[in-house]
């Protein structure tokens, strides 16, 4: 039986990480997965030395006291690591915990497979990085991705985006529209999808609904329906709505039913963005957070584009609006334009078609789960290979 060793952290790699879970755990049902990740994975079958998704979204761990808990948990899971001796680390999404953890393993002599990095978020400057000193390899997600392991002369495997595998596409626009009740089919919806951490929240939204009560008063003919992620609060988010200008705004939880019935989508800057991109729906993207917090630092230290899907396409196709370049003057103008003109829209679209060549074929998951499966020395009948 071989020990992995799993971590994750924000909504997004909770969600991947736990379809890779799955697959794993199919392919080698014997293997035992912990670590530290999010609701999704504990279900899937990792057991949880932590679960930090909620201090992920409050935005704890870019206080000066959250410095103070990582510090802890470091400590923590270094012991598991030295107590259950995984024969792999898998880490997932951005590194909550830096590179601190990489470093140690690899010291360790322990292999570590990165699925989901910071490259292919466009993040950071790849030349200069220490990235290539604490994976082994790097289970790609998208060509752009690729390209940059080339860049820094990181081992890798192209396996493509899990979106590939999770996004619906089976609801049509037209039972999306009826599931939420909307029967007019003049009326032209508005998608909000403000991010999942709280901080995230708190700061975009007001400007954003700000922006939609100014296309509002202009057509009366728009539907604004704000789609909550399941790590923020219905409280935030009621006591945002009650203070905002807008008339027609609606809260509802179901992601893919708010973008299927979408006529465009107000998007935060990560996989929202993307799966708004492949369902075939034209986005804005928006990001603002206190300039203090950690994640601001990093984000800003690449160019040209911070939203995922501008970084997969290699080109500015989704107008971005981030920190202090968030005018909501701005977003509305934006809005209604590619609300109102065909052209704009259908050009948009006609770029998004390039998003399957880019991200591969279905099956992602799955062939990550093989790659991560033959790190870890498993065998094919669910026992471990020699």
């Amino acid at each position: 039986m071989k020990n992995i060793m799993m971590l994750g952290g924000d909504n997004t790699s909770d969600r991947f990480g736990s379809a890779l879970t799955r697959k794993i755990l199919e392919k080698c049902p014997r293997t035992t997965l912990f670590g530290v990740g999010g609701p999704l994975m504990n279900d899937a079958g990792v057991r949880l030395l932590y679960d930090i998704s909620e201090q992920v979204s409050l935005g704890i761990f870019q206080s000066m006291k959250g410095s103070l808990v990582v510090k802890r948990m470091i400590k923590r899971v270094v012991e598991a690591m030295d107590r259950e001796q995984p024969s792999l680390v898998v880490q997932i999404g951005l590194p909550v915990f830096g590179y601190k953890l990489l470093e140690i393993a690899r010291a360790k002599g322990i292999p570590v497979l990165y699925y989901y990095t910071p490259l292919s978020r466009g993040l950071g400057n790849v030349k200069g990085s220490p990235f290539s000193t604490v994976v082994n390899k790097v289970a790609s997600i998208s060509r752009f991705e690729t390209a940059r392991c080339e860049e820094v002369g990181i081992d890798y495997k192209f396996v493509g985006h899990p979106l590939m595998d999770l996004t619906d596409f089976t609801l049509t626009p037209s039972r999306a529209r009826a599931k939420l009740g909307i029967e007019s089919e003049q009326t032209k919806v508005l998608a909000v999808l403000p991010g999942a951490r709280e901080v995230e929240v708190r700061n975009a939204l007001p400007g954003v609904l700000k922006a939609l009560d100014v296309v509002e008063q202009k057509h009366d003919d728009v539907q604004i329906i704000v789609s909550m992620a399941p790590t923020i609060r219905s409280i935030l988010v009621d006591e945002i709505v009650k203070k905002c200008p807008a008339d027609k705004v609606r809260l509802e939880r179901d992601t893919y039913s708010v973008l299927r019935a979408a006529d465009l989508a107000i998007t935060s800057i990560g996989t929202s963005s993307l799966e708004a991109s492949l369902l075939g729906v034209p986005s804005v993207a928006v990001y603002r957070v206190p300039h203090s917090t950690y994640f601001v630092e990093k984000l800003l230290d690449r160019k040209p584009n911070m939203t995922i899907t501008n970084n997969i396409l290699r080109k500015t196709v989704i107008p971005e609006f981030i920190q202090g370049h968030f005018v909501h003057t701005k977003v509305a103008e934006t809005v209604e334009r590619l609300l109102y003109s065909g052209e704009a829209r259908q050009a948009m679209l006609e770029e998004f078609s390039h998003l399957e060549y880019e991200l591969g074929e279905p099956g992602s998951v799955g062939r990550a789960a093989e790659l991560v499966v033959e790190m870890a020395g498993c065998g094919d009948d669910g026992t471990t290979s020699s």
